[in-house]
């Protein structure tokens, strides 16, 4: 299974195969970096009193929970937390991809396009 999608995914890309897989991952990333921070947001406006009450339960958390401002300060941190650590995930996943393509293809680094092109090189 493993060689079969290699041999799929190490081919040389066509245009279509490129602009489809851009318009799959721009759908992924408006997902990940919009969707799911705004699902979040809303959910936790729509439910304050449930998470003033389990704030009750955190360590350290004063015996009546958070104030409606501090549920709204928490909210955004975890929201902007899942729209970066989502668009990082992305990114880090890109990259080891990248690199384990090269390995498994024999790709060097990238060459120098511009030699050849400047006076000096």
């Amino acid at each position: 299974m493993k060689e079969r999608v290699y041999r799929y995914t190490d081919k040389p890309m066509t245009w279509t195969r490129a602009v489809l897989l851009g318009l799959l991952i721009w759908v992924l990333l408006i997902i990940v970096t919009g969707q799911v921070p705004s699902y979040f947001i809303y959910w936790v406006d729509a439910n304050v009193t449930k998470v003033i009450d389990w704030t009750t339960k955190i360590p350290g958390v004063e015996a009546e929970g958070f104030n409606p401002k501090q549920v709204q300060i928490a909210r955004d941190v975890i929201a902007n937390g899942l729209q970066m650590g989502g668009f990082t995930v992305m990114l880090v996943v890109a990259y080891f991809w990248q690199k384990a393509k090269q390995k498994r293809v024999g790709q060097k680094d990238l060459q120098d396009t511009v030699k050849g092109y400047m006076s000096g090189k």
